[in-house]
């Protein structure tokens, strides 16, 4: 077959490059690493576009050793909002996840629970639910976005309006995911206010039982949960921007003419 031939529908053949995309981000490749002297970057980059030939998706199997070529059912493909990706491209995101964040009303201690993440073939896409939150009644549920061409997820959760979302690095090599969670925080009674934190998942072991609940400074695990937590900011998985200062001449001239 020549390299110009069409065997997908143009959406198919963009569900398979975003699949070739979320294999690289998960395993720390980028799109250089699949040139060849017989795959040029042109192709390569045309491939990304959804343009290639059953050949050039041959070539590119053998590179990476998965299958790509089998044509998903309709419960093996998620919308086109969530990031239109398939099963067989986020399979390996499937599983239990430690979740560790700090508390929100008492930011020195930390709160650690279950994440589960699989296919929900009703949607169909990845969905997340949080188990063993020692705030049980504020446990979350939502779906999974995994957006075509960045190494990031965000797990969404909305209900009557409000929206909370946990953007995340891919799970790297050790099943660890880093990242910031975005939502709402009432410490006072009725009073709502915007909270961002730092949140890290590290996907769980067959058997494995982490320590969970409110973890304090004192706590046998806080430290090792506290170092993961703060490499989201030091290994730049997150930033918080604050506002910049007024420079200390400028406030001396506001001072100077203020009546």
């Amino acid at each position: 077959m020549s390299d110009t031939s069409r065997p997908q529908s143009k959406n198919e053949r963009l569900a398979i490059a975003a699949a070739i995309q979320h294999h690289l981000d998960a395993h720390g490749l980028a799109r250089k690493d699949l040139i060849r002297d017989y795959l040029s970057k042109s192709t390569i980059d045309k491939l990304f576009q959804g343009e290639f030939s059953e050949r050039t998706l041959t070539k590119i199997e053998a590179i990476l050793k998965i299958s790509l070529t089998s044509k998903p059912g309709e419960d093996d493909q998620a919308p086109g909002q969530f990031g239109g990706y398939t099963l067989q491209a986020v399979e390996y995101m499937q599983g239990d996840y430690l979740c560790v964040r700090p508390m929100f009303t008492h930011p020195t201690n930390l709160s650690a629970y279950i994440i589960r993440i699989v296919w929900d073939r009703t949607v169909p896409s990845l969905c997340f639910e949080e188990l063993s939150r020692p705030d049980f009644k504020y446990a979350q549920k939502g779906a999974v976005y995994v957006p075509f061409g960045t190494p990031f997820i965000n797990l969404v959760s909305t209900h009557l309006g409000n929206l909370r979302t946990v953007l995340l690095s891919l799970p790297d090599r050790d099943g660890i995911c880093r990242g910031l969670i975005t939502t709402l925080s009432n410490p006072k009674g009725t009073m709502y206010t915007p909270v961002a934190a730092p949140i890290f998942l590290r996907r769980l072991g067959q058997g494995e039982q982490p320590e969970l609940g409110f973890i304090a400074p004192e706590h046998k695990a806080y430290v090792d949960y506290l170092n993961l937590l703060a490499s989201v900011v030091t290994d730049e998985y997150g930033r918080f921007v604050p506002a910049p200062t007024l420079p200390t001449d400028r406030r001396r001239v506001i001072a100077a003419v203020k009546p």
